[in-house]
């Protein structure tokens, strides 16, 4: 059983390796997702203020010492056009491949959620690649539907 708690900025090194990995499967996926060499060191910025923010949420799961996942979401804002003003958005739930199918992903998820809730957030939204078979498996076996497509023209 893993431990999930609030991640840390000594815990940055250790996400960004999941990270990697996490955009390499993507890769795999679409080529498009490939990452540029160096963007380690913006991931490692963007998580540095995604902790020190009041609107975002790191979470990692421990093993131990060792971390196993990580989750950022953030609260967003829709244009001012809309009824409903605010919504959660999950970025990301990786877990590593040697902990895959052992339910933290979930673990994750049912923490995010009740932070959304905690913060009056009622809607949560994320975005899948559409090749992405067992990450729309995963989301839509925990609630979620598709409400948009993203399309896209390479000129």
């Amino acid at each position: 059983m893993v431990e999930i708690i609030e991640a840390k900025k000594a815990h940055i090194p250790e996400i960004i390796e999941i990270w990697k990995e996490f955009m390499d499967f993507h890769r795999d996926i679409d080529p498009f997702f490939a990452r540029q060499e160096n963007a380690h060191h913006r991931v490692k910025q963007y998580l540095l203020e995604s902790i020190r923010s009041g609107k975002s949420q790191v979470l990692i799961a421990l093993d131990g010492e060792k971390i196993a996942a990580y989750s950022l979401s953030r609260i967003a804002e829709y244009p001012p056009v809309f009824e409903h003003k605010i919504y959660g958005f999950i970025s990301d739930i990786a877990v590593k491949q040697e902990y895959q199918r052992q339910e933290i992903g979930k673990y994750l998820l049912d923490e995010i959620k009740k932070w959304f809730a905690e913060q009056g957030v009622k809607r949560v939204e994320l975005e899948v690649a559409s090749k992405n078979e067992v990450g729309k498996f995963f989301w839509v076996k925990h609630g979620f539907e598709e409400y948009k497509s993203v399309m896209f023209l390479e000129i």
